[in-house]
């Protein structure tokens, strides 16, 4: 297995993405620290490792209080003694552009996409330092953090954050052989609603726009977090995956041709 003996820690292990994060890292042998605002998230993520055989305990954090951080950090000490990999998925969103979004929802979308990310990361990263074999942080981006999104104006400037992050921890943490990349996933065809403060809307049956033709999968992007996470990708640092099935990759004038 390509995790064996490892503790990873996932972050917004809830519905959709972060879940499937979980169970596919533990199917590698890695025993699981699924992390959600949410106790009954947490749970459930927890139970579904352990359904398939897996390692998991659930907590509840508030990854925005430093305070809040560091207890989770500790209670990961207590149960497992170690971190080997962080996965920071945490986030929520408000869809409010710049002539109407609120202060408050501003810094609400910051406080745990950025400052969630940036705790997790240091708590996880100075026992890793301390254990002195290496590890693995995978952040969580976004299509809208490489694009301007009308609407999107916090959640587009904080997942942009996000990757500039991975870049300088990859580099501050390199000589200590902590490995930190991201991955970029797009909207996924069963997402609606499991962000807070995303939206409801139901989902169109095909994509405009993402060549390959077809939304994303939990297991798509839970893939790429797996090979960042483990030995496969051990000569990779600073670098981001898009799992967005070529959305990026458009040329702006072909986009209307994809339309569906």
């Amino acid at each position: 297995m390509l995790l064996e003996g490892k503790v990873a820690v996932v972050t917004g292990s809830g519905p959709n993405i972060g879940g499937e994060i979980c169970r596919t890292l533990a199917r590698e042998g890695a025993k699981i620290v699924c992390v959600d605002f949410l106790d009954d998230r947490a749970d459930v993520a927890a139970a579904s490792v352990r359904e398939e055989g897996g390692e998991a305990i659930g907590f509840s954090s508030d990854i925005s209080s430093p305070e809040q951080v560091e207890d989770l950090f500790q209670r990961v000490d207590e149960e497992y003694g170690r971190v080997d990999i962080l996965v920071n998925n945490a986030a929520v969103n408000n869809e409010a552009g710049l002539l109407d979004i609120e202060y408050e929802k501003w810094k609400w979308v910051q406080s745990v996409i950025m400052d969630g990310t940036m705790l997790c990361s240091q708590q996880a990263a100075r026992r890793m330092v301390a254990q002195g074999e290496g590890g693995a942080i995978v952040n969580t981006a976004s299509t809208t953090g490489h694009r301007g999104k009308a609407g999107f104006i916090a959640y587009s400037a904080s997942k942009g954050a996000v990757l500039q992050m991975t870049r300088t921890m990859a580099i501050q943490l390199a000589p200590y052989g902590i490995r930190v990349n991201s991955i970029t996933p797009t909207q996924t065809g069963d997402n609606r609603g499991t962000t807070p403060g995303g939206s409801t809307a139901p989902r169109a049956a095909k994509p405009k726009n993402i060549p390959l033709g077809r939304w994303g999968q939990p297991s798509d992007q839970a893939g790429a977090v797996l090979f960042l996470a483990s030995p496969m990708s051990a000569f990779v640092t600073g670098e981001n995956i898009n799992v967005d099935g070529g959305l990026l990759a458009l040329f702006p004038s072909e986009r209307g041709l994809m339309e569906t």
